[in-house]
């Protein structure tokens, strides 16, 4: 039982990414890339007084348009769970994962992708999950597919610029399926985009958390400061060293 549900599951996830893909111009060029010792680009890395901060990993997936000499790059991370892509994590120091990557790649990844300008385009989280939702039997054929798109739809950000959008999925302006996108009344897109100079941004910041991390790192500190939302969404949930630290908020 437990295969044959995994199964569905399976062919659930490759239906909706290839139904996606028909309708893009962003086509895969990159899977399980590493970052690393062992992978095919090097680490990340940042020296501050002396001290080097090394990050590794590895990109489920990365896509790539070409236009004008221009190389866009989509950073696309497999999610099993409900995560989804959100700045208030980035400020706070979380989530930065696929940006980091992105904006790497888009600096150093000319040994991969040729002597050409790289953009970033975006990141996005697919769900690769089994999706219920409840609805009567009766119900029309459209409307669960259109139930079933929403609980698929990406999280993330994308480029604002049109073309960008609309070579990520050609109805992207119209009524988007796949992308994270939030339309106005008036057509214009409310959610999920930024401009080039938005993530020129968020590209700064991303690095002045690495330096902090670097400089905290180099000083010691060891403070229990856990993040959390809540008593069921805390990072002391999964911590290794929970039963050592005792930590309890507000002492």
């Amino acid at each position: 039982y437990l295969f044959r549900r995994l199964e569905k599951t399976v062919y659930a996830v490759v239906k909706n990414v290839c139904e996606e893909l028909e309708n893009s111009a962003f086509q895969p060029v990159a899977f399980e890339l590493g970052f690393g010792k062992k992978g095919k680009l090097p680490p990340v890395e940042l020296t501050v007084d002396g001290v080097t901060l090394s990050v590794s990993g590895v990109v489920d997936r990365v896509d790539a348009w070409e236009k004008d000499g221009r190389l866009y790059l989509r950073v696309v991370d497999y999610k099993t769970g409900r995560k989804s892509f959100d700045l208030t994590d980035v400020w706070n120091g979380l989530g930065l994962q696929m940006l980091l990557y992105l904006f790497t790649l888009t600096e150093d990844g000319k040994t991969l992708f040729g002597d050409r300008e790289l953009v970033p385009a975006g990141v996005l989280y697919l769900p690769a999950r089994d999706v219920l939702v409840s609805k009567p039997r009766s119900v029309a054929a459209e409307s669960l597919r259109s139930a079933l798109d929403k609980e698929l739809r990406r999280s993330g950000l994308v480029l604002s610029r049109p073309e960008v959008l609309r070579a990520m999925e050609h109805s992207a302006l119209e009524g988007p399926r796949f992308l994270p996108l939030t339309l106005g009344r008036d057509g214009s897109i409310a959610k999920g985009v930024a401009t080039a100079a938005e993530l020129g941004k968020l590209s700064r910041y991303v690095d002045r958390l690495l330096e902090k991390i670097a400089c905290e790192l180099r000083d010691g500190n060891i403070d229990a400061d856990p993040c959390g939302r809540s008593e069921e969404d805390s990072a002391c949930t999964y911590c290794e060293f929970a039963s050592a630290c005792h930590f309890n908020d507000g002492e």
